[in-house]
């Protein structure tokens, strides 16, 4: 009786398994396909500037390529330090059809107190570039070399006038960084906030300012006529093009380098076929032709990671924060 009944259970156990696979199946199916069922919204935390028009051209790739099937809407939240389009996407969680431009303020905005929200509040989706900074100054002025600035200001932390476009913004930060690694009081530094980055370099052209430390592509059209000497970048390595001839900093014996990021995050508690989704729909962005053409043309370093690495980066980037606004003054 015993041999009789171990076939009746294990039978009935199949059957259960059975069961149950067929009750999770199409759910886990469901999962692994899922896609967006309504309009897309990508939101952007500044008009007409550099976040902006990444979010129209992102946008623009994605219908033109079909790489999403429902339409895609760019929605400007200005202000507060991109805190209003955080604080908009935030309130989104666990859905899948909002995608938030992602700057330099998602790892700086919960240090200074601009807003309580960072990169831990959202789901990171993927990083597209890194942007470097460039030190420009007038053609004629009598700051010749990055050696020649640091130099300047070791001296006299006073002795010369910085423009930036905001207080703890990435310019800003991209200066700090440089003059401390060259022996440089950073809060002694006159530092003159604009803006706009177009607006900075309006004053070095004007005498307003000695020196703009902005993104590669803002002094480049000057650089070409001969306006402007860009004196130091923060890369790696030399960018090339109208950028041949500028030494990176390290070059100068200044142990710097700075990138700003462009990435994008969604609401917090998106399940991974979420984030799968979006992680290909960005890879295939990535290798898409156009796509790289405005990248060599924007002077930006391509460099794409997915979900899991740009939180990586995210978190390796909290440390060295942490410290240059320290140094500013503007932790809070």
């Amino acid at each position: 009786m015993t041999n009789s009944r171990r076939p009746r259970r294990a039978s009935l156990l199949s059957g259960l398994w059975i069961l149950a696979a067929s009750a999770i199946a199409p759910c886990a199916l469901g999962q692994s396909n899922w896609k967006p069922d309504r309009p897309v919204e990508i939101v952007s935390g500044t008009s007409g500037g550099g976040a902006d028009r990444l979010a129209r051209l992102i946008q623009t790739l994605m219908q033109e390529k079909r790489l999403v099937a429902t339409p895609v809407n760019v929605v400007t939240k200005v202000g507060a330090g991109n805190s209003i389009a955080f604080n908009y996407v935030n309130q989104k969680a666990g859905d899948g059809h909002y995608l938030l431009v992602g700057t330099l303020s998602l790892s700086i905005n919960y240090l200074t107190g601009t807003g309580s929200l960072g990169f831990r509040d959202f789901t990171p989706v993927c990083t597209l570039f890194d942007e470097f900074a460039a030190f420009a100054v007038r053609a004629d002025s009598p700051i010749k070399s990055g050696r020649d600035l640091v130099e300047r200001l070791r001296k006299d932390p006073a002795a010369v006038s910085v423009g930036i476009t905001s207080l703890g913004g990435a310019n800003h930060l991209a200066a700090a960084l440089v003059l401390k690694a060259a022996g440089v009081d950073v809060k002694k530094v006159r530092t003159v906030a604009f803006d706009s980055a177009g607006k900075a370099m309006v004053a070095v052209l004007g005498g307003h300012v000695d020196v703009a430390p902005t993104s590669a592509s803002v002094p480049v059209s000057h650089l070409q006529a001969g306006t402007v000497r860009v004196v130091g970048i923060t890369a790696p390595r030399r960018l090339g093009g109208a950028y041949a001839d500028v030494p990176t900093w390290r070059e100068q014996g200044v142990q710097a380098e700075f990138s700003s990021y462009r990435s994008f995050a969604a609401p917090k508690g998106l399940a991974e076929s979420q984030v799968a989704y979006w992680e290909n729909v960005f890879a295939a962005i990535d290798q898409d032709e156009r796509w790289r053409e405005h990248a060599e043309k924007s002077l930006v370093h391509l460099n794409f990671r997915r979900s899991r690495d740009t939180l990586k980066y995210w978190l390796d980037l909290e440390g060295p924060m942490k410290a240059v606004l320290g140094d500013l003054g503007m932790l809070k």
